[in-house]
């Protein structure tokens, strides 16, 4: 592992922070320039045309809030590592962040700007879901060089020794069986989606589709991969019951994702970016 990548005098430049920050302004790019093409080809009217500024002030502020989201979650789903000893809370740079609490944090916050603001919440929400999903593909590197969030036992070419969260600040170090990187697999899922949902952006699609898409496709993700991570940095609730926590959750996100979409279909006008909607009952009839 390489948690740290260089240091600027006596200060550390943390592998995990700067993956993070850098799939952070990946997607902060990507968003900025659909905004640009949108105000382009989305005629005057259109709830699509959102000002790249716009994206901007809700980026930097959602991160903060995203990553608050994310690292509370953690420390409640083990706080038993952190009950004896709560200074170890504000450690961020260390690792620990729940991505379902990042995610949720995040659109708690997407939905209070947009309201402030008057924003179109599912047309921004569109824009954030892809981009979350191009983020991700880069920050999800950060917890592979941190030798956080590794699977259980693999005896696949691929498999990496990563060392033992059992043993923190064993010296020497004390390292897994050789694990599956499930940080890998993750990136790689998260690629294939920002492809499907990059061609699903030109379809004609309600506003808020593309949001949902994501959530469902990132709940999938997570249920598939979190069995590979059960014996390394996941247990089942109960012996005998093979799901996580995580799968519970993931199903949730599955189910609500399955349910928007429906929602959209049969209320909200489908529309191509060049388009006006028009309203659903028009667009139905």
């Amino acid at each position: 592992m390489h948690p740290i990548l260089f240091q600027i005098g006596k200060f550390p430049i943390r592998a995990y922070g700067t993956l993070i920050v850098a799939g952070f302004m990946l997607g902060l790019w990507r968003a900025m320039r659909r905004c640009t093409h949108l105000l382009q080809v989305a005629p005057e009217g259109s709830p699509r045309r959102i000002e790249p500024d716009s994206v901007f002030d809700l980026a930097i502020p959602g991160l903060m809030v995203g990553l608050l989201g994310a690292r509370l979650l953690f420390v409640a789903l083990n706080w038993g590592s952190y009950s004896g000893s709560p200074v170890e809370i504000l450690k961020i740079w260390s690792g620990g962040l729940s991505l379902h609490g990042g995610l949720l944090g995040g659109i708690l916050y997407l939905v209070i700007f947009c309201r402030a603001k008057k924003v179109p919440l599912l047309a921004m929400s569109d824009i954030c879901g892809i981009s979350w999903a191009l983020a991700y593909v880069v920050g999800r590197f950060g917890c592979l060089f941190n030798g956080c969030c590794y699977g259980g036992v693999c005896d696949l070419p691929w498999g990496i020794r990563f060392p033992d969260e059992r043993y923190p600040g064993a010296n020497p170090a004390i390292f897994t069986p050789p694990s599956h990187p499930t940080q890998i697999y993750g990136s790689l899922f998260n690629v294939v989606f920002f492809l499907i949902l990059a061609r699903w952006e030109k379809l004609r699609r309600p506003d808020g589709e593309i949001f949902y898409a994501y959530i469902g496709m990132y709940g999938f993700y997570r249920f598939v991969v979190e069995y590979f991570r059960v014996g390394g940095t996941a247990d089942y609730i109960r012996p005998g019951i093979p799901l996580t926590l995580t799968h519970v959750i993931s199903l949730a996100m599955m189910a609500v994702a399955g349910v928007g979409i429906l929602w959209l279909r049969r209320t909200r006008p489908a529309y191509r970016d060049a388009e006006l909607p028009t309203p659903a009952t028009e667009a139905t009839a």
